[in-house]
């Protein structure tokens, strides 16, 4: 319930997202693929590329792919 106004010139132009549910991070797009770690609700999340359904995603020491399913900052 946190709300505010951010100036435009303080946005990175970079892709980014931020995450509204807990979700698995893995290691390609796929469920069945090797799972890399677990994400907390409200980390935000760079955005290297989509396809479909799935986003591949860099984070402090982390890169993989998440299923872009109810994130905001990405729509496809």
């Amino acid at each position: 319930k946190n709300s505010g106004w951010i100036h435009r010139s303080q946005l990175k132009k970079s892709n980014s997202l931020i995450l509204l549910n807990d979700q698995v991070l893995f290691k390609s797009p796929s469920k069945f693929s090797k799972p890399i770690a677990k994400l907390s609700k409200g980390r935000l999340l760079l955005v290297e590329k989509c396809k479909q359904k799935w986003c591949n995603v860099r984070t402090s020491n982390y890169d993989g792919w998440i299923l872009n399913d109810g994130n905001w900052g990405i729509k496809e």
